[in-house]
């Protein structure tokens, strides 16, 4: 009799409503939105010679406002961006991306600033066209650089921009600039001997 009168008062208990069916599953949360986040950061060009343009790439997601220092500049928050920098020395820049709540999200990259790029700003010749024998000189101006200039031929005294050479045939001189990180920069001109 026990056992009737429990279920008795089971049965009773859920014709009052005080026992529910088979357990539903909790009412499905909406989705939290994404916290920010910087998706890449990097340089185009990690050790760059002196005196020249880098690009620094980046991506963010969920940001409100994007900025990069030094010095800081406020920046599109976007999925591929690059910005332009010139550095004149070794430079770590941060870049920061912010959403609406104030949260933060940081990444650093370094451009390591070398030695200056060899370049040639002039090679002059006194003619390109000479009779057998006859001298010709070969000047140049470079930045950065060492100059060595072939066929081989050593600048002269009281002119070490400039070489002279008294061509037998018509030859080809190569000025080749070479700079301090094994960079080179060159120029070839012809002189034509008659």
């Amino acid at each position: 009799m026990k056992a009737f009168c429990g279920t008795a008062a089971l049965v009773a208990a859920c014709l009052l409503g005080a026992c529910s069916g088979p357990s539903q599953p909790p009412a499905a949360r909406a989705p939290e939105t994404d916290a920010v986040k910087i998706v890449n950061f990097y340089a185009t060009t990690p050790h760059l010679p002196k005196g020249e343009k880098e690009l620094l790439c980046y991506g963010v997601e969920g940001a409100k406002s994007v900025w990069l220092e030094p010095p800081r500049q406020e920046l599109s928050a976007a999925l591929s961006r690059c910005v332009e920098v010139s550095p004149t020395e070794t430079t770590t820049y941060t870049l920061t991306a912010q959403d609406a709540a104030g949260k933060s999200a940081t990444q650093k990259v370094t451009v390591t600033v070398g030695a200056a790029k060899a370049k040639i700003i002039e090679v002059k010749v006194s003619a390109l066209e000479v009779a057998k024998g006859q001298p010709v000189s070969i000047c140049w101006k470079v930045e950065n650089a060492k100059v060595r200039v072939s066929p081989r031929l050593e600048p002269q005294q009281g002119m070490p921009n400039c070489v002279v050479d008294s061509p037998q045939k018509t030859t080809t001189y190569t000025v080749e600039a070479i700079g301090a990180a094994g960079d080179r920069d060159e120029e070839k001109v012809t002189v034509r001997v008659k």
